[in-house]
């Protein structure tokens, strides 16, 4: 009767690792995609704080411009060193980022046309304003080069789109407004009694070119606060934004009522609510900057933050295909039995009996 056979230990299919490993596939697809959509938009968010980097610096070339342009009008000195400081700022910052936002050929141009300024004659005040009013023109068109190369106009949060429209189209646009409207009443001033009726058309333009950007920062700033998860965007804002806007009131009734008969103030006498529209506008565009700058920066921190998830959730992910896998090798070389060649057995030793010899010796054998 034969003795039964052991069982044969259970084999390990050689498709198991292979398709844990497989699983992998997707999940690296998954993976990549992730991480590129990551990168872009941190790059998106570097370049918009690279943006607002430079929106910074032209905010004080914007005021010494029209200080200056407003003291050349009027005949008083002009404060050219402020003007070569924020000029020289800018351009620091052009060398550093004018490539990338490729600005740079049109700050040089704005530059030169700043430096040309101080050649116009003095006493001429319609040349003076006209020259200056090409230079801010120029300036404002910067600012919308700026919003265009930076991506900063195509900010896809509602909160931070609103703040750099505010900030770097209608806050801007204000100050340039709000200058050459207080120095037109000043030209006018001195106008014959005949050119009355066309330059108080010329002031009432001027004096809705003033109101209305102003009141679409307004719109700005209050959407980005009823849109924003921010707890300090609301307070460190609109303090600020009610000053900017009386300051603006302030500006457009000091000419008083503008009926062509009665006497037009003076440039001068515009001339403290002109300067208290540019102290609270460049304090509104700094705190719009800043509060722009530190929600974009909150943007990257969040984006570097799923860069760490997808990266651990990568790894166990991978642990977890490739350990059972490998599990599952080891196991089934464990099982396979190495192979020996035939097994051989040494043969017996051969008996007296077989050799025809007696087990038992002869008597009286010798001794």
């Amino acid at each position: 009767m034969s003795a039964a056979m052991p069982n044969a230990p259970a084999r390990v299919s050689p498709l198991r690792p292979l398709l844990a490993f497989a699983l992998l596939i997707p999940v690296g697809v998954l993976f990549g995609q992730a991480w590129q959509g990551q990168s872009d938009r941190l790059t998106f968010a570097a370049k918009e704080r690279q943006g607002i980097e430079y929106l910074t610096a032209l905010g004080p070339v914007t005021t010494a411009l029209t200080d200056a342009q407003s003291a050349a009008v009027a005949g008083r000195e002009v404060d050219r060193a402020a003007v070569t400081r924020a000029v020289d700022a800018a351009t620091a910052v052009d060398e550093r980022l004018g490539d990338d936002l490729r600005t740079s050929e049109r700050w040089s141009g704005l530059r030169v046309k700043i430096e040309a300024l101080s050649s116009v004659p003095a006493g001429d005040k319609s040349r003076i304003y006209d020259a200056y009013g090409e230079v801010t023109d120029l300036l404002l068109a910067l600012y919308g080069k700026i919003r265009e190369n930076s991506q900063l106009i195509r900010d896809p949060e509602a909160d931070t789109y609103f703040l750099q429209d505010g900030a770097a189209e209608e806050l801007p646009e204000s100050v340039v407004a709000a200058g050459k409207f207080a120095d037109l009443v000043g030209i006018a001033a001195g106008r014959p009694a005949a050119e009355r009726t066309a330059a108080v058309a010329d002031i009432i333009s001027a004096r809705d070119a003033v109101l209305s950007p102003a009141t679409d920062l307004a719109d700005d700033v209050q959407s980005a606060v009823d849109s924003t998860e921010s707890r300090t965007l609301g307070g460190n804002l609109l303090s600020r934004l009610d000053r900017f806007r009386r300051a603006m009131d302030g500006l457009a009734t000091s000419v008083g009522t503008l009926d062509g008969r009665s006497a037009l103030p003076t440039g001068d006498r515009l001339n403290p609510a002109r300067i208290e529209v540019q102290a609270a506008a460049s304090e509104l565009s700094s705190s719009i900057l800043a509060e722009l700058d530190v929600l974009i920066a909150d943007r990257q921190s969040g984006v570097r933050t799923e860069r760490v998830i997808s990266l651990v959730t990568l790894a166990v992910a991978v642990l977890g295909c490739a350990v059972p896998a490998v599990l599952a090798l080891l196991g089934r070389r464990r099982r396979r039995r190495p192979f020996g060649g035939p097994h051989r057995t040494a043969p017996p030793r051969p008996t007296a009996a077989e050799h025809g010899e007696s087990q038992w010796e002869p008597v009286g054998a010798a001794r």
